[in-house]
């Protein structure tokens, strides 16, 4: 994402030049002369990162300082309003990521408690541990917005948290289950996180 974002401040820098089969809008802007000199350093780039792994490693060793001291020069040239643009707009589309691959995990896991739920007379396993590797490959592992990695499980096996089910959550960045059959959120398995999400939903109610 970092490099399609600094892309596309360089093709806006260029005044959307097309040049060797890089496609974009418009003409270069007349302010800025420089715009096919970028775009064919765009293109070298471009085909650096996809051919990279097909190059000798000595090769990449000694481009890597330059490398480095090139973009030290880009980052100085683009100025600090651009680039802590540029570091915002990756911070959110990283969040954006984050939280649609919590939805995704949340959702087979659901549906995995359903299956095991089907086949065992109407009752969920005791822990999520049950459903792996029969069901999943492995408890999945979240990584939300101001956490850490992690596949941690909280089981609540009581019927204490029936009317308040944001008191269960004490925000540890996992999964929180509920596995006592006479509670009324039996079975009911949601994300142990109370931020919210990029659209400001709290994780814990999707």
């Amino acid at each position: 994402m970092k490099n399609m974002l600094f892309a596309a401040l360089l093709l806006q820098a260029a005044g959307g030049y097309a040049q060797d089969g890089v496609t974009a809008s418009t003409a270069p802007s007349a302010g800025n002369k420089y715009a096919a000199d970028i775009m064919r350093t765009m293109k070298d780039l471009s085909a650096l990162l996809e051919h990279g792994a097909e190059l000798p490693a000595a090769r990449l060793d000694a481009l890597a300082p330059e490398l480095k001291k090139f973009d030290d020069k880009i980052k100085d040239a683009l100025g600090k309003e651009i680039t802590g643009d540029m570091a915002r707009r990756e911070k959110e589309q990283d969040e954006r990521d984050r939280a649609s691959a919590a939805k995704r995990a949340l959702q087979d896991l659901r549906a995995a408690l359903q299956v095991y739920y089907g086949d065992n007379g109407g009752k969920y396993p005791a822990d999520l541990a049950a459903l792996a590797p029969g069901r999943i490959p492995a408890i999945p592992e979240l990584w939300l917005p101001e956490h850490k990695k992690t596949s941690d499980v909280r089981v609540i096996d009581s019927k204490k948290y029936d009317k308040n089910l944001a008191g269960a959550v004490n925000d540890d960045g996992g999964w929180l289950y509920f596995s006592d059959p006479a509670s009324a959120s039996y079975g009911l398995l949601v994300i142990n996180c109370s931020h919210k999400d990029p659209g400001g939903q709290e994780f814990f109610r999707y």
